[in-house]
This record gives structure tokens, C-alpha cells and sequence, in this order.
């Protein structure tokens, strides 16, 4: 079993289901919520290591425009 985290997602007005179908074709996404709140959308991801989760971050998930910002909470136990 990898590194597991939850990140939080804040969209765009208007742009919420533009920015999940793009999630789906993100293959470290094992699990994905819409949710009600400051944060539109919830994710849980597994990779290898912490790095990997930064290098996600930066390259796929941070790289769709219709993101506003992201919070991440990795699980430590």
C-alpha cells in the first residue's frame, strides 16, 4: 500500500464538472466526491511517496485552469 491524502478542491463558479471529468482521467484518483462548502470537490489519491504526491499536484491536478486552489491532508495512520 502506497502514501494515501485527501485533497480539497476549490473551482471555478460555474466550472465544478469541467474540472471532475478532467480528475477522472487522473489514475492516482481513487475515490471522488462533489461536496457543499469552500471546497467543491474532495479526491482521495495513492502514490508511492510524499514526492509523488507534490509531483501530482504540480503536474496534473494544479495544471487544470478551472482550479482556483487545493488543500492537501495526507493520512498518517
Amino acid at each position: 500500500m502506497g502514501i494515501r491524502a485527501y485533497i480539497l478542491i476549490n473551482t471555478q463558479i460555474g466550472k465544478t464538472q469541467k474540472v471532475v471529468e478532467e480528475l477522472r482521467n487522473i489514475p492516482e484518483i481513487k475515490k471522488l466526491d462533489v461536496i457543499m462548502g469552500p471546497y467543491d470537490i474532495i479526491v482521495e489519491v495513492e502514490v508511492p511517496s510524499y514526492e509523488e504526491i507534490s509531483k501530482l499536484l504540480l503536474e496534473k491536478i494544479q495544471n487544470i485552469p478551472a482550479i482556483n486552489h487545493t488543500m492537501t491532508c495526507p493520512v498518517v495512520s
